[in-house]
C-alpha cells in the first residue's frame, strides 16, 4: 500500500478522534506536521521532522510547549488509533501502553468509548 494514499485518512482519522474523545474546549484538533529538513538533504534521500501540533480558533502550535500531560498523554493512542485503522485491516490486536494516569476522568471515558467503537 502506497503510504502518501492513506496519510489523508490518518489525517482525518486524528481529527475526529479527537474531536469524539478530548472533553476539553481549548483544543478544536490536533494533526501531525511534517517539514522537510534542508539542512541535510542529499540528492538521494530526503529526511522529515515530524510534529505533534495543536489548532485553536485557526492557530496552529507545537504540542510539545503548550499542552498538559493528560493532553499528550490522550494525543498518543489516538494517533495510534488513527494510524491502525488505514494500515492495519487484518490485525485484530492493538497494543496501547500509555499509561493514562494523567488524564481526567472524563478523558479516560472519552478513550474508552473511542476504544470500543
Amino acid at each position: 500500500v502506497p503510504i502518501g494514499s492513506d496519510i489523508g485518512s490518518v489525517d482525518l482519522g486524528i481529527r475526529d478522534l479527537w474531536r469524539t474523545t478530548y472533553c476539553g474546549s481549548d483544543i478544536d484538533a490536533i494533526e501531525i506536521r511534517s517539514d522537510a529538513d534542508e539542512e541535510n538533504v542529499s540528492k538521494a534521500r530526503r529526511t522529515y521532522n515530524y510534529r505533534v501540533v495543536m489548532l485553536k480558533s485557526g492557530s496552529v502550535m507545537d504540542m510539545r510547549n503548550c499542552c498538559s500531560t493528560g493532553q499528550k498523554v490522550l494525543a498518543s493512542p489516538i494517533i495510534r488509533l488513527a494510524f491502525a485503522e488505514p494500515f492495519c485491516l487484518d490485525c485484530c490486536i492493538l497494543a496501547l501502553d500509555e499509561p493514562t494516569t494523567n488524564l481526567d476522568f472524563e478523558n479516560i471515558d472519552g478513550l474508552a468509548q473511542a476504544l470500543i467503537e
